[in-house]
């Protein structure tokens, strides 16, 4: 990394590198102000559909006039030193800042290029910028893959391999992601983001899903010289770790599992109609929990009004208790240590009091868990480095979105470190 160095006197925006990976710390130094000003740091950002987003964070600088936004471990007496996430995990939508906090759209690999400005109550300013990447091309190797019902896109370390490898499932949103696979991939491990509905050939809906994907994903990669099977994890959040769950449980090649806002049991399709599994073995759907709609619940369906849908799912575990055991994951089957992260403010399903079970069923068979629980989150699924949603289109996510990204930002570098250690 490459640090840049100004002798001009006046006021400055000083940035270590330009280009950093999403889930690192970049550098950020002010200097040159007035001793003890009041400077406000503006950070701009337009998402993948085009939307832009700004944030608007004040500060008070030391009496050197200087402002240290770091994690460099050894930091300097004269710099005032601050969390730089804060300055982009308060970027909100220019255009409805004051309104729950939306899903920022980050869709494909390509960099993040974010614009900074400092100005002080005496009209002194500075200029700066840098790009956040979620792909390091220069060591990571991006594949397509398109063959029949096995969709997806691996991402593998360039070098000497064979690398470990996780295979990654989204949620609700269909099809596969890219970026949090493509990160992942730049700490030397393969990734494989996989679809199993959504994109075609593959069901439309989520609704009875056959599990027979994930064995045409683990074929492809058993072919795949540069991976190791041997040592396979797999990734899941919201209905992805539901599902992430149940598979490892069902094959025993997944040695690892990290599922974030899980579910302790197997739930209905989310598609509207009469209920029916959300997936199938052989043609044979499995047992479900249902969900429980309330005529509120329809009303706001019916008209597309914001819904949180905990409620709904809580009254389905309450109405259908001689279900739960038939319906719920037999996670102490899985052949090693888990993952879990939840937030105890989801307003999608109880995310943390599931958790809380697939943890107690684990420790009661004597297996390794970790089960992050954290305060004030609401439902979390997303990149780490970026706002937090509070809401996704009419979902409700619930929490508050500083605490939603402080989560996931800790969150990662813990899961990181969990592969690593474990594959």
């Amino acid at each position: 990394m490459n640090q840049e160095t100004h002798d001009i006197p006046g006021p400055r925006i000083e940035i270590t590198s330009r280009n950093v990976m999403i889930d690192q710390k970049a550098d950020i130094r002010l200097r040159g102000f007035k001793p003890h000003a009041r400077v406000t740091i503006t950070t701009e950002l337009t998402d993948d559909n085009g939307r832009l987003w700004r944030g608007v964070v004040p500060y008070t600088l030391n009496p050197q006039g200087c402002l240290e936004i770091t994690s460099t471990e050894s930091k300097g007496k004269s710099f005032t030193e601050i969390d730089p996430w804060e300055i982009f995990d308060s970027m909100r939508p220019v255009d409805e800042p004051d309104k729950p906090v939306p899903l920022f759209a980050k869709t494909t690999i390509n960099p993040l290029r974010i614009e900074i400005q400092a100005r002080a109550a005496n009209g002194d300013s500075a200029r700066g910028g840098l790009k956040l990447h979620v792909y390091n091309e220069t060591n990571t190797i991006r594949e397509e893959v398109r063959d029949g019902p096995l969709q997806g896109t691996l991402f593998c370390p360039t070098g000497e391999g064979p690398f470990p490898v996780v295979i990654c499932l989204g949620g609700l949103e269909g099809g596969f992601t890219e970026p949090l696979p493509a990160l992942l991939a730049s700490h030397d491990i393969a990734t494989f983001s996989v679809a199993y509905f959504g994109k075609k050939p593959l069901t439309e809906e989520l609704s009875l899903v056959p599990l027979e994907f994930f064995d045409h994903a683990v074929a492809y990669l058993e072919a795949y010289p540069a991976v190791d099977t041997n040592r396979m994890g797999i990734y899941g959040s919201s209905k992805g770790g539901e599902l992430a769950l149940l598979l490892a449980s069902r094959n025993e090649q997944v040695r690892v599992v990290a599922a974030y806002s899980p579910s302790s049991v197997v739930w209905q399709s989310p598609k509207a109609g009469a209920p029916k599994s959300s997936w199938t073995v052989e043609k044979n759907p499995l047992p479900f929990m249902p969900m429980h709609y309330s005529g509120m619940d329809l009303l706001k369906l019916m008209s597309g009004r914001p819904i949180a849908f905990r409620g709904i799912h809580e009254r389905g575990l309450e109405k259908n208790p001689d279900k739960l055991e038939k319906t719920r994951i037999p996670v102490e089957d899985i052949h090693g240590p888990v993952f879990l992260v939840s937030g105890t403010d989801d307003a999608v399903w109880p995310a943390s009091q599931m958790a809380d079970s697939i943890e107690a069923s684990l420790k009661s068979a004597g297996m390794p868990v970790t089960h992050l629980k954290y305060r004030g989150a609401g439902h979390l699924t997303t990149l780490p480095g970026l706002p937090a949603p509070e809401i996704a289109g009419t979902h409700i996510f619930g929490g508050k979105s500083f605490k939603s990204s402080l989560a996931l930002e800790d969150a990662w570098q813990k899961m990181v470190a969990f592969f690593t250690e474990n594959l």
